[in-house]
């Protein structure tokens, strides 16, 4: 990251002193939410912020239990990414497909550290502050961590090793101590510590699933990172089933189906319900009902959850052939019930980390490889090489509707009750509601010529043979759209990742707008991973940031990100500004930050979904600009001119 240069203070005024910043919860209050619904918030986003807070409040406006006071339970994972999780994800898929449903389904792939522990709302920024105590000693790792592959009747699994059990053990007793200061009563681990693969399955499907298990890759560089999650204790018992088609209410008793929404429904629902209707309640918004079981699939339950803090791990996994598992008094007897059949063998899924269309809320990584000899035991077989060096595409948003049209648009097409009605064809049909119509001032969406460019940008990108492995915008809905209209070309696996860190110089646009929540986004049909954590949050955003902050705040993000996307490889692609493709690639490359003048001049030579290209050296780890690959798009001025007139 480039560290911003500040000027030398000469002058000083003593009468002026910094107000002491409130916390969330006093802003909550200040808003005019009571003490209980504000911690309550607070608690169910991951304490992530006011803004998330709000919106979530503002979501369950008509939750009939939004003044239930349930503590929420709490639980650590140690979750890894990459190939590693791309190959579990893709096992548990086939093992699904084959032969149904699960134990392990309801999860995504990690390593359970302690119980569940239950937290009150009102403490929720005390068990932040513990595990983030922890970020240190988390790189003091003592090597490589290294996993035996273990199967029995009705287990499959993988399970640490003596060495690096201890000094798991030590970081969660260390977080655990933290908490009984504080009140919080948290119980050690005490069973070996492993990471699920199949289990509570029917027995004549164990000989199916260990072949299956056989064929996971696993001699892989991972990524581990120690996460905190919390969920709903009073939907702890629930099945949790994705939305696969919207469905509005015919009468008063039925629930509102939204895309992008997930149902809990007691399981007695599934097995009593006898016209395939079910009761259930919505994740997003709290509202009770009934609802048509056909528009709805089982998934994991851990697409509900929500991610507080996630800590990264540096450890690579290596998996060794043991003839005979040398563990501790039989932990799972023949024909018993695994290790642990607890939820605690849970897993983004927004979820709060992260969406994913496969079902299981896993994670946007991929995974390495691993097989099995005849008898079982894991192989290791040697990684192979990147096929390219990975490359960053930045692109700028299509056409904006008060630049094509004036900023007279929102007079021409808003009344006074915030009802729309296009003036123009070159204005979308529809335009997203949001929280009020003035929202669009200061931050307007696309025309429809601007989508057009989008998706002609993103055409041409994919016949170039420019693959794209994620996609991450500016929370601007402009940027949204045209982010949307590209990944739509593509047909990404992985939904679109808002980041605040990549919105434009705020000492241009004079403060920072009001953006759609992801939430919201995505009940408007924007494909957009409401799990996701910003590596530059909307908090840290300040008004008339100087160039060099501008400068430094977008290198960080761009940084951060190309870091997390390090393992797996793959093109990423950013949709923001004008200036961003200058400000996430310049420093990267090498050169310095531009001063304000010369800044400014380069932002009216960017036209609308111009696209820039980085290259990334594997040996060398520096990136370079290259050409782009995609065309360029020019077309003429049309006049808004009618033509009656100028006939008369």
């Amino acid at each position: 990251m480039a560290s911003a240069v500040l000027p030398t203070r000469h002058r000083r005024d003593e009468s002026i002193k910094r107000q002491k910043s409130k916390s969330d919860r006093d802003i909550l209050l200040q808003m005019g939410f009571t003490k209980q619904r504000a911690e309550k918030a607070i608690a169910a986003t991951g304490d992530s912020g006011v803004q998330l807070a709000s919106d979530w409040l503002l979501s369950h406006v008509n939750d009939p239990h939004l003044d239930q006071n349930n503590a929420r339970e709490y639980i650590l994972y140690l979750c890894p990414q990459g190939a590693l999780q791309k190959e579990v994800v893709e096992f548990a898929e086939k093992s699904l497909n084959s032969c149904g449903w699960n134990g392990s389904h309801a999860y995504f792939p990690h390593i359970t550290l302690c119980p569940f522990f239950t937290v009150e709302d009102s403490k929720v920024h005390d068990v932040t502050c513990a595990v983030l105590k922890m970020a240190t000693k988390l790189r003091q790792t003592p090597g490589k961590m290294k996993l035996d592959f273990f199967s029995q009747i009705n287990f499959i699994g993988l399970f640490v090793q003596e060495d690096f059990y201890k000094f798991l053990s030590d970081i969660t007793n260390q977080v655990g101590e933290e908490l009984n200061r504080t009140g919080i009563k948290f119980e050690p681990h005490k069973k070996q510590l492993h990471m699920t693969l199949a289990y509570q399955y029917q027995t004549e499907q164990h000989d199916k699933l260990l072949a299956m298990a056989r064929d996971i890759n696993l001699d892989t560089n991972v990524r581990w990172e120690f996460r905190l999650y919390s969920r709903d204790i009073s939907r702890a018992q629930c099945e949790v089933r994705k939305v696969l088609k919207a469905y509005t209410p015919q009468l008063g008793d039925e629930l509102e189906l939204i895309d992008g929404d997930f149902v809990y429904v007691e399981p007695s629902e599934i097995q009593d319900s006898k016209d395939g209707w079910y009761s259930g309640i919505s994740w997003l918004t709290g509202n009770s009902g009934y609802f048509p079981g056909t528009y709805t699939q089982r998934t994991a339950d851990t697409r509900t959850w929500t991610l507080h803090r996630s800590l990264p791990m540096e450890a690579k996994v290596e998996i060794l052939p043991r003839e005979t598992p040398q563990l501790p008094p039989p932990l799972i007897p023949v024909g018993a019930t695994p290790i642990d059949p607890s939820p605690s063998h849970v897993t983004q899924g927004a979820m709060p980390n992260i969406t994913h269309s496969n079902g299981f809320g896993l994670e946007d990584d991929t995974y390495d490889n691993l097989w099995h000899d005849s008898k079982g035991y894991a192989q290791v077989k040697k990684k192979p090489p990147l096929s390219e060096p990975r490359k960053l595409f930045v692109v700028r948003h299509g056409e904006r509707v008060d630049f094509a049209l004036g900023k007279e648009w929102f007079d021409m097409c808003f009344n006074d009750d915030g009802n729309y009605k296009r003036s123009n064809l070159n204005l979308q049909r529809e335009l997203p509601k949001r929280k009020t119509h003035l929202e669009f001032i200061k931050d307007p969406p696309l025309t429809v010529i601007g989508l057009h460019q989008a998706k002609l940008t993103g055409e041409n990108l994919l016949e170039s043979g420019s693959t794209v492995f994620c996609i991450y915008c500016s929370p601007s809905l402009r940027c949204v759209q045209t982010a949307t209209e590209i990944f739509k070309v593509y047909n990404l696996p992985w939904k679109l990742r808002i980041e605040p860190g990549l919105y434009e110089w705020t000492g241009y646009q004079a403060g920072v707008p009001r953006w759609m929540a992801p939430s919201e986004l995505l009940q408007h049909g924007y494909p957009v991973d409401t799990t996701y954590v910003p590596q530059y949050p909307r908090e840290r955003l300040v008004e008339d940031e100087p160039v060099e902050v501008l400068y430094a705040r977008s290198t960080e993000t761009t940084k951060q990100i190309l870091k997390n996307h390090e393992l797996e490889g793959g093109n990423l692609l950013f949709v923001g500004h004008a200036g961003t493709l200058e400000l996430c690639t310049r420093l990267l490359v090498g050169k310095g930050a531009r001063n304000i003048n010369d800044y400014k001049k380069i932002l009216p030579k960017v036209p609308y979904c111009c696209v820039c290209a980085i290259e990334e050296d594997p040996a060398r780890k520096k990136w370079a600009m290259i050409e782009p690959p995609s065309l360029p798009l020019t077309h003429g001025r049309n006049y808004s001119q009618r033509i009656i007139p100028l006939l008369q």
